[in-house]
């Protein structure tokens, strides 16, 4: 369980969060192509970017990692997979695609990007920590592509785009993110991002992260007793159950247990935003808190 957990928030660190939003290119990037009409080809490292660019323009995305996250996805059945899970990505194979661009992760596609510079293919390297970042992102994916579409994200991302209840201010929430070690998100995370978006009141936020993984913070048994947070939201990772929580020797002394005010989250979506699909489902379950 615990080599699991890793595996999966190792994939979420490298791909996204501690930092603003970089943009890294050995060149700027140039709009008179978007100007001729002239589609960017673009070969996407990690989902979220995929997903972006597919969503933007489809016909452009000429490269992306495999991810369960696309299995019933049609229009992604038929794109070259160039990487898999912690696989570093086939260099030889996105360079015979012929991207305009190649959007890897800053941190675990350094290297890749760097090779690819090189050679001079133009490359993004992402981090995105808030979901400003992510609207960011998405600004800047527009104009390489050339395309305007106003209130794209707002119409794929309905859910994190409601009117905030003021009432929700009253309430607060604790987030667990694992069992061994025992984590929570602090604000300086993607999901510590997403709980202040809708208006809770995150009883880590202002914790520093001193830990191994940045953004979240390492929290023992005698601290969760102590603060007794109204509702907890638990996160499902993959190949774990939300039954693991139940293990803590303080679980029935806890008044969150006890008033049934228990959440459960996907890790894709809440912990690693995945794609626009499983954050807007997160987005959905922070509503009905």
């Amino acid at each position: 369980m615990k080599s699991s957990f890793k595996y999966f928030f190792s994939l979420f660190l490298i791909q996204i969060f501690i930092n603003p939003l970089y943009l890294l290119a050995n060149q700027q990037i140039n709009l008179f192509d978007t100007k001729q009409n002239k589609k960017s080809k673009v070969v996407a490292l990690t989902s979220l970017s995929a997903d972006l660019v597919g969503n933007l323009s489809i016909s452009s995305l000429v490269g992306m990692p495999g991810s369960s996250l696309f299995k019933n996805e049609k229009e992604f059945q038929n794109i070259p997979i160039v990487s898999r899970g912690r696989m570093q990505p086939d260099i030889e194979k996105i360079i015979s695609l012929k991207p305009d661009y190649v959007i890897g992760a800053k941190g675990f596609h350094d290297k890749t990007l760097r090779k690819l510079e090189d050679l001079g293919i133009s490359t993004i390297s992402t981090n995105i920590k808030s979901f400003r970042d992510l609207e960011s992102f998405e600004s800047q994916l527009q104009n390489i592509l050339g395309t305007q579409k106003k209130g794209n994200l707002e119409n794929n991302l309905k859910s994190c785009y409601l009117k905030i209840d003021s009432s929700r201010n009253n309430k607060n929430v604790l987030a667990l993110v694992s069992l061994k070690p025992m984590l929570s998100p602090n604000s300086e995370s993607w999901s510590g991002s997403l709980i202040k978006r809708f208006g809770f009141d995150n009883l880590t936020a202002d914790f520093p992260s001193k830990g191994e993984f940045k953004g979240y913070l390492n929290i023992n048994q005698e601290w969760l007793l102590k603060n007794q947070p109204n509702n907890l939201l638990l996160v499902k990772t993959p190949g774990s159950s939300l039954d693991q929580y139940k293990s803590l020797t303080i679980w029935n002394k806890l008044s969150a247990v006890k008033n049934k005010k228990i959440f459960g989250f996907d890790y894709y979506g809440f912990i690693n935003p995945g794609s626009l699909s499983s954050i807007n489902n997160a987005c959905k379950k922070l509503s009905k808190i």
